[in-house]
């Protein structure tokens, strides 16, 4: 049998072949900025439950940043949150009231419900006064990006939910909205260029 001499390009291009076999997937880093708000005029024709406990399963502390750290998530400051327009449109709005703005990164976002963030929203610290609004909000990425809200904002007594898993595409201001309770939330690249193609 004649071997045929291995040409150094041939060699180049099976090497960088197996490299890419073996090579680990590159972590992804994405980066979400959600506003909480409340509808002032909301009908009252749809009347609320009776409040219960949220569902907190795998909910970490936004002050706990060892767990966060743990689970890859980072809680950036205010002034680098990237939704002021937005804010500001609710804060001066006679109809809606911004209740939180919160920004922060994550890397590899699970594909399930894995790692969530805890939302509490007013409340006494002794529990003596529920919280307005409390609940869960998680970022998941399977073949596209996720925001998981599992939220309940409470008011007289009653209770009305925002219990909703939407598919975000990147760069878009998105909508959640329930009977009373409302989110606007954009998914971006953190660190990423125009030129990346992930939905």
């Amino acid at each position: 049998m004649i071997r045929m001499p291995m040409t150094r390009s041939v060699a180049l291009a099976l090497s960088l072949a197996l490299f890419a076999v073996s090579a680990p997937a590159r972590a992804e880093t994405y980066r979400m900025d959600v506003i909480i708000f409340v509808d002032l005029w909301a009908s009252g024709s749809e009347a609320g439950t009776p409040p219960g406990a949220p569902q907190l399963k795998g909910a970490i502390d936004l002050d706990d940043v060892a767990k966060l750290r743990a689970a890859g998530i980072e809680i950036l400051p205010e002034d680098q949150f990237a939704l002021m327009d937005q804010y500001n449109h609710l804060r001066y709005s006679k109809q809606f009231k911004p209740l939180m703005r919160l920004a922060w990164t994550q890397k590899d976002p699970p594909q399930e419900r894995g790692p969530a963030l805890h939302i509490r929203i007013g409340g006494s610290a002794d529990g003596a006064t529920p919280p307005l609004v409390d609940g869960s909000i998680a970022m998941l990425l399977s073949r596209y990006l996720h925001l998981d809200a599992d939220l309940a904002y409470q008011q007289d007594g009653q209770s009305w939910a925002l219990d909703e898993r939407r598919k975000m595409r990147r760069d878009e201001v998105h909508h959640l909205d329930s009977a009373r309770l409302g989110i606007l939330a954009q998914v971006s690249k953190a660190g990423g260029g125009a030129d990346d193609t992930t939905p």
